[in-house]
């Protein structure tokens, strides 16, 4: 990736970023403040604390109710018919085009998902992870760590390497960096439109427009490739396109732009939500050396460390829902039509399910799994292979990069964010091999 494709990503994955820091850098304190008064806080506590609110609606007068608890946050989870899943649907309106899976409900949801999770089997991806996962990553690093002591992991690496995944994934040409950067910025561009502050109509306006044109061009991008593979009879391998082509479930088979739909919003998902949760695994080793040593001492504890991770400091600290009935939780009342905030943030720090849960410690046992993906009908598909990448970065940045370490001439600010939790910047220096 050439210095001007690079800071391209990087400048929209930092706008994406501000945009939903907030007003308060570490928001824990506040939700362990609320938290102890109370699992259900009666408020758009997200919109209070500076982040424009998914569940809030266009107009914003929606009435609106923050749950704290690991408990409460897991029920409505996994009762869908309750908390529905529509709100993503009415906040990114026709963005992400038809049928998305995330916006889905009963037997439609089912036969998307249940083809997902057959195309992304572990046998699958387990191929692909020979084949082309962990030579793609382990070279990147290699050659990253080869050519200098020195560097921004954010976008010298982690904004990179999911993306580079995704496409082979994808079964997508890998040998165009610069429509690979396009259609990365594309991603950020596209989710950008759902997350508008109506509050500010100029600004919420072009971000749509600037959204349903890069949506539209990555369908279109990826529709040229189905079409081009089908074709010449190229759809024999484990990527998803191939299988795509090849599925039928009892005669029900799919066209080119049913699979470029079905591709299209999973590719706004995929890249930059994976980037987060690995700048903040890099970032909370690297903020405690001895813990990185043990890591890197004994890779036994590379899963523990990401699984921790992912509790202590999730990419992701919300999931919006909207009640489609009548419901009482916790002894308050909420109406049908309300937007729920499920503050998972603050709910894999409920001390109610987490031992000592104030502090990032890969050697506990945890009883419960924490919901930075999500949980239930809705989890997100990809965290096995979210997973996956992570731990073969990791590996790979311990093995190339010896004596890792933040760069004590740079300035580090830390995870920081209420809605999206990440670094900016992990400015880092380590040893010549």
């Amino acid at each position: 990736m050439t210095a001007n494709e690079s800071n391209s990503i990087n400048a929209a994955f930092v706008a994406l970023s501000k945009a939903y820091t907030g007003n308060l850098a570490d928001p824990y304190p506040k939700y362990k403040e609320l938290r102890e008064q109370g699992v259900v806080y009666q408020g758009d506590l997200v919109a209070e604390l500076g982040v424009p609110s998914l569940v809030a609606g266009r107009t914003g007068d929606r009435k609106v109710f923050t749950f704290l608890g690991a408990d409460i946050c897991t029920k409505a989870l996994l009762d869908p018919e309750t908390f529905s899943s529509k709100v993503y649907e009415e906040a990114f309106g026709g963005v992400m085009g038809d049928k998305v899976v995330l916006f889905m409900d009963g037997e439609e949801h089912r036969f998307y998902r249940n083809m997902m999770t057959k195309i992304m089997s572990p046998a699958a991806l387990k191929k692909m992870y020979d084949a082309h996962f962990k030579p793609t990553i382990r070279t990147m690093v290699e050659e990253l760590a080869g050519s200098k002591n020195r560097g921004e992991l954010m976008a010298d690496l982690i904004l990179d390497f999911p993306l580079r995944v995704i496409y082979k994934l994808f079964g997508l040409p890998s040998d165009d960096p610069k429509a690979m950067d396009e259609f990365n910025t594309r991603a950020l561009l596209m989710v950008f439109g759902g997350m508008c502050d109506f509050r500010k109509p100029e600004e919420a306006q072009q971000r749509i427009a600037n959204a349903f044109k890069a949506s539209g061009e990555i369908y279109e991008q990826i529709l040229a490739v189905v079409k081009s593979r089908r074709a010449a009879g190229d759809y024999q391998g484990d990527d998803l396109i191939a299988q795509l082509i090849r599925f039928d479930d009892n005669g029900r088979t799919l066209s080119d732009e049913e699979i470029a739909q079905f591709l299209r919003p999973t590719m706004a998902a995929a890249g930059e939500t994976t980037s987060r949760a690995f700048a903040n695994v890099i970032a909370l080793l690297l903020e405690r050396p001895e813990m990185l040593d043990e890591v890197r001492n004994d890779r036994s504890l590379v899963r523990p460390a990401i699984d921790e991770a992912m509790r202590f400091e999730g990419s992701v600290s919300v999931i919006p829902r909207i009640t489609a009935k009548d419901v009482e939780v916790e002894g308050v009342h909420i109406p049908a039509g309300s937007g729920v905030t499920m503050l998972v943030g603050a709910a894999n720090r409920d001390p109610a399910v987490h031992e000592n849960p104030e502090v990032y410690d890969f050697h506990i046992k945890r009883k419960k799994q924490a919901m930075s993906f999500g949980m239930g009908n809705h989890m997100c598909m990809g965290m096995f292979l979210a997973k996956m990448e992570m731990e073969l970065a990791l590996n790979a940045v311990l093995d190339f990069m010896p004596g890792v370490r933040f760069d004590p001439d740079a300035e580090y600010e830390g995870i920081r964010g209420v809605q999206f939790r990440s670094p900016s910047a992990i400015p880092v220096v380590w040893d010549a091999p």
